[in-house]
């Protein structure tokens, strides 16, 4: 089978099993020919993890293994070289072959890759069986166990002692359930409710919500259910309470609202639906189950995410190395492969016998409160996006403050990558505020002293420097939303405040003063400022290429200047932008003060905004 070419958008129907299957098999025949001669692995690249380079190699083909073991399983392996699968697993467990992927340290990557190997024992035991010899079964079972003795970080990695001990179990070999018990307690200190995980105590809720702590639980849920029904239950009821929050993720087109690290995983922005078309989880319909996963599919299917020889690339829509983990090697995307887990249901499973169904019918803002978010489901525009208070982690993740600090995150636009705090156009200014000394570096929200979620808006409280204090808060309306920000500052500033980024045409450089509109891809962005009692400057800064995660080419935001004086400052914005024609401006919020109040006042309702302290 041919692999993917680059700069080519995919005609693949992906509608079917058989569509699935194939599009899989091209994937992995593109990858299978790089297998590398000097390890039990496969060398994609020359860039060197912070993990080195041979257990890079192990990386890719172990990450294959989340595809090709529901294939095997699933007994539809025919054009697959399964024997020689289970040889690199046989080298790479064998203490005694020069292609022994090692013995475990603390916190070592190959824990990481070790997870799918207790899932094929799980899915695919009679395989291992079938392929290895009884030594061979004895020395990955002995370096499997090594996953007993070593220390792991305390966040989504917690799973995978639980995977390997399940696959341990299920296919007759010595397990421990006390492994188990210790590392669900670990993940049962994560869990913060209402189907909501953190990774790790006080780290980030983002898409490791749905592709690792669910996705793991729900494989548990359906393959230990005699051996520990009670937990099982239980994980599946977390599952299914999250799956509606989860939802609103996802665009009629089934393009996902890219937020938070690890992009490069692509389309494992689904793996939880297909765990939960596996498990068979309630309160989301067959069809609609579907629907998300092959409408993902097909929007990742015309994406230029191959490199010429068919490879997955590290980067979102394209190759972009910016967006990219000091954790991320040439094969670490092909995490993806866990969203193949359907591969194992059979064509009259209901997953493949309903017909895709669309989006249920969800109000126009929705509240993530695990999160702090508000997503936006901007009829008006036909723009789906979401409003973010922001979060910090403990580490210091590539790029951390565009990936989870923004005020906004779009399906359809995307977000711009830092290229440099020095210089406004290297900065990423869309949808943010930022602020400088008058010398050109600039300072965004990183982290916020407060915050608070409603239904209408999301109220924050930050201070990029220790005398400058601001209150912020994002308001959704019917078309777009507005951004008040509460500024007070004992120094001078310069303030820079941007929309949603758009990218460029071929027609030049865009008009300073209108809406930014590029008609081939009818998009647009626009920002008015409507603050009392001052009138901010409109520009338009022009990012370089490749920084934004989507379109390659260079991008516009619009934005909104001001110097700011020492003093007390308001300043309000009202952002849009989607596709299609800009929306008729006539109905702009009227902001009016009222002693330590602001009061917005839209078509219908009046909100009271405390801005001053009590």
């Amino acid at each position: 089978m041919e692999p993917m070419k680059p700069g080519c958008r995919q005609t693949v129907k992906l509608e079917t099993k058989q569509d699935v299957q194939q599009w899989f098999e091209t994937l992995f025949s593109a990858v299978w020919r790089y297998r590398d001669s000097h390890s039990a692995g496969i060398s994609l690249g020359n860039i060197i993890p912070v993990y080195g380079r041979r257990t890079a190699a192990m990386e890719s083909f172990c990450r294959l293994l989340w595809g090709v073991f529901p294939v095997i399983a699933g007994k539809n392996d025919h054009s697959m070289n399964t024997s020689e699968v289970f040889r690199l697993i046989a080298q790479g467990t064998d203490p005694g072959h020069e292609h022994y992927w090692g013995d475990l340290v603390d916190f070592d990557q190959r824990c990481v890759e070790m997870a799918v190997l207790g899932v094929g024992l799980a899915l695919a035991g009679a395989s291992f069986n079938q392929y290895l010899s009884a030594q061979e079964t004895e020395n990955l079972v002995a370096w499997l166990h090594q996953l007993r003795r070593v220390e792991l970080p305390c966040n989504n990695w917690s799973f995978f002692p639980i995977m390997v001990e399940m696959g341990l179990c299920l296919s007759g070999h010595s397990w421990s359930r006390h492994i188990i018990d210790k590392y669900f307690a670990r993940i049962d200190d994560y869990y913060l409710g209402e189907g909501w995980y953190s990774d790790g105590r006080q780290r980030p809720r983002d898409y490791y919500n749905a592709m690792a702590f669910h996705y793991y639980g729900l494989l548990y849920s359906k393959l230990m259910a005699d051996q520990d029904p009670t937990r099982c239950q239980m994980l599946r009821e977390r599952a299914s309470i999250f799956a509606h929050d989860f939802l609103h993720m996802f665009a009629e087109n089934g393009a996902a609202i890219p937020f938070g690290r690890s992009l490069t995983y692509r389309f494992a922005q689904v793996a939880f639906w297909s765990a939960a078309a596996f498990a068979g989880i309630n309160g989301v319909p067959a069809g609609v189950v579907k629907g998300l996963v092959l409408r993902n599919f097909r929007w990742w299917a015309q994406q230029e995410m191959t490199d010429p020889r068919g490879t997955l690339t590290v980067g979102y829509s394209y190759a972009n190395a910016a967006i990219a983990e000091d954790y991320n090697a040439p094969g670490s995307p092909y995490w993806c492969c866990k969203a193949f887990l359907i591969l194992i249901l059979d064509e009259a499973h209901p997953f493949w016998e309903t017909p895709e169904q669309t989006l249920p019918v969800v109000s126009q803002v929705a509240r993530l409160a695990h999160t702090e978010q508000l997503v936006h489901h901007d009829r008006n525009n036909r723009h789906h996006y979401l409003l973010n208070a922001g979060q910090v982690a403990a580490k210091n993740y590539n790029n951390m403050e565009s990936k989870y600090g923004k005020f906004a995150y779009s399906s359809l636009l995307g977000f711009n990558l830092e290229k440099s705090r020095f210089g406004i156009e290297l900065n990423a200014c869309d949808s943010t505020l930022l602020l400088s000394e008058q010398d050109e570096y600039y300072r965004g929200r990183r982290a916020s002293c407060e915050s608070v979620t409603t239904q209408d808006y999301i109220f924050t409280r930050w201070s990029p420097w220790s005398d400058v204090d601001i209150k912020s808060w994002l308001m959704p309306l019917i078309s777009g939303h507005l951004s008040i920000h509460f500024i007070t500052t004992q120094r001078a500033l310069d303030s820079v405040e941007g929309g949603f980024p758009v990218p460029l045409s071929d027609a030049g450089l865009p008009d300073k003063m209108g809406p930014l509109v590029n008609r081939e891809f009818d998009l647009f962005s626009h920002i008015i400022d409507i603050s009392p009692g001052c009138t901010r400057d409109r520009d338009v800064v022009v990012s370089p290429p490749a920084s934004n995660i989507i379109y390659p080419g260079s991008s516009g935001v619009p934005v909104l200047r001001k110097a700011l004086s020492p003093g007390v400052h308001i300043l309000v914005a009202w952002v849009q932008a989607g596709q299609g024609n800009v929306h008729n401006i006539d109905g702009l919020p009227e902001i009016r003060i009222n002693q330590k109040k602001l009061l917005v006042v839209t078509n219908n309702a009046v909100h009271e905004l405390n801005i001053y302290d009590e």
